[in-house]
């Protein structure tokens, strides 16, 4: 067997670059192969909150997650694909418990609204108005993103993997890449638990096991893989089917997944709420019937040293703490049941950007991994990126010398592990 083009990873990432190469692609002349090794969405996307926000420091990553909500929000009209889109709106909450993040907020705000994004500074005032029960001090500010939206991880996946079939990819879901087969300086192909494939140029965008292979050739990325944990709560009470809104529609086989017997998902409660004041993020994740709550920076996640065998327990601290903080901000929540708790998979840098692009010494060889929870907001960006860069085309859908894999071949300081805002 023999592919043009190969993708190493089916999570959101390379699915994603699997569909933007192979629409580019001639599928039998320049084929495009995806390999998995498990199921699609296996590792961190199907563990993923999947929140489309654009709240960011960096001109880089705010027109990044802009572009992206863009596919997001078109993907169904344009593909007839369900990926449990919902336009929910996100609010970011800065506050005097730790007034950096007024300003924080005030610039980011500014920085997205310049970029032609639709960002709204609240006072304590609108935010209660906003999200009826919302517990603020008065002198706290929030950064309003009406189109923000959040998807189901898995289902965008799937669809991903889906459109880069229709485009004529071949995704090899169960079979795990071994090796990587390197001869004079470049990618011959790789070696997987059936076969030897051969390929003129190779994506790696393995995600938390990127670090091994990519070693494995010599590739040194100074790579840390952590475990967030997450807990939920039961759907608000008030939470509702929206009626005849075609939007919300799944099919069955998607809410399956969590045994829900309704067809249709009910509205979101409230915002996603990433409150940089207490330290926590909270969406409702109306695909499953429940509300995520996770930490919003990495510096009490455990590491990872081997993703196959990943500890899957929640600490009882973790839950208890996300109840407490979720409830201080939205008492209505303490009516509420618990909804079970999960472990996430995050890939860390030091500076907490990704890794985009060719490895100098290796040029036919694409490092795309180390997103530290930021995935799915990027996702549509960087494939249509790597797709251009795989035709030496101009980049322009990201800036490819702010993610340059190259810039680790440097000395680097330890891991930061801030949350990437």
């Amino acid at each position: 067997m023999e592919g043009r083009t190969i993708v190493v990873g089916g999570g959101v990432m390379g699915t994603a670059i699997a569909w933007a190469a192979a629409r580019r692609s001639d599928p039998i002349e320049a084929p495009v192969v995806l390999f998995e090794k498990g199921q699609l969405a296996a590792g961190s996307s199907g563990r993923s909150g999947a929140i489309l926000r654009q709240f960011y420091s960096d001109r880089a990553l705010v027109d990044m997650a802009r572009d992206s909500l863009r596919v997001y929000a078109s993907l169904q009209a344009a593909t007839g694909r369900h990926i449990g889109y919902q336009r929910m709106g996100v609010l970011t909450i800065g506050g005097p418990a730790a007034p950096d993040t007024i300003g924080l907020v005030r610039r980011n705000a500014e920085l997205l609204r310049t970029s032609g994004i639709d960002a709204r500074v609240l006072d304590a005032s609108a935010m209660r108005a906003l999200v009826p029960g919302l517990v603020v001090d008065d002198a706290a500010i929030g950064c309003h993103e009406p189109d923000g939206a959040g998807v189901d991880p898995v289902r965008t996946v799937e669809a991903f993997a889906s459109l880069a079939r229709e485009a004529g990819a071949i995704t090899r879901i169960g079979e795990r890449v071994l090796g990587i087969e390197i001869s004079g300086g470049r990618v011959r192909g790789v070696r997987t638990d059936t076969a030897t494939v051969e390929c003129e140029r190779l994506v790696v965008a393995t995600g938390p096991w990127s670090g091994p292979l990519l070693a494995s050739i010599g590739v040194q990325i100074p790579l840390q893989v952590v475990r967030p944990e997450q807990h939920f709560v039961e759907l608000p009470s008030g939470s509702i089917p929206r009626g005849s809104d075609r939007d919300d529609l799944l099919a069955d086989s998607v809410l399956d997944r969590f045994g829900i017997a309704a067809k249709r998902m009910p509205s979101p409660a409230h915002p996603v709420i990433l409150d940089i004041e207490k330290g926590f993020y909270t969406r409702c994740e109306s695909h499953a019937l429940r509300t995520r709550v996770g930490r919003m920076d990495h510096s009490q996640d455990a590491p990872v040293h081997d993703p196959d065998t990943i500890e899957e327990s929640v600490s009882t601290a973790f839950q208890r703490w996300a109840r407490t903080v979720l409830e201080s901000r939205l008492p209505a929540y303490r009516e509420e049941r618990d909804a079970g708790s999960l472990v996430g998979l995050y890939t860390l840098t030091p500076d907490a950007q990704a890794a985009i692009g060719p490895w100098p010494a290796i040029p036919n060889l694409y490092v795309v991994t180390g997103f530290s929870g930021h995935g799915f907001k990027l996702a549509p960006s960087v494939a249509e990126g790597i797709a251009q860069m795989l035709d030496d085309e101009p980049v322009t859908a990201f800036d490819p010398t702010f993610f340059a894999p190259e810039r680790f071949r440097a000395p680097t300081q330890p891991h930061g592990r801030p949350f990437g805002l």
